[in-house]
């Protein structure tokens, strides 16, 4: 036993700064995982100019790709996030945006990496 003994106490302040670094690198790499995940979110058209209307559009969703933290992501569904597209310089007929990833309003310590489709087309209509 006194063998035992006089080996761990052999060098001791190299273990203890040992078994802090690794205990601090440990907490590092836990708090700081990042991951990725999917959700599918609805399209909405804003800012609808006056006397028009959407007769058809060919999205109805985006799939929306994000980063952030796991533990932040596994409390995240579809309604906590918002794509949106602007009409605001539309004109009767086909009209065409692009979408990306400014088009997507995210929570707080998420980052949106990627949105499909990258285009929606919809039809206008006078009323």
């Amino acid at each position: 036993m006194t063998e035992l003994r006089r080996r761990l106490l052999e060098d001791w302040p190299v273990k203890v700064v040992a078994v802090v670094f690794a205990v601090a690198l440990w907490a590092f790499v836990v708090s700081e995982e990042r991951t990725d995940a999917v959700f599918t979110v609805p399209l909405d058209l804003v800012d609808r100019p006056p006397g028009l209307e959407v007769a058809s559009v060919g999205v109805e969703a985006v799939v929306v790709r994000v980063e952030g933290r796991h533990s932040r992501l596994r409390r995240l569904h579809e309604e906590d996030f918002r794509a949106e597209v602007s009409l605001k310089s539309a004109q009767p007929g086909r009209f065409i945006a692009r979408i990306d990833t400014d088009n997507v309003l995210a929570p707080s310590g998420v980052r949106v990496i990627r949105v499909t489709p990258t285009e929606v087309r919809a039809i206008l209509e006078a009323r």
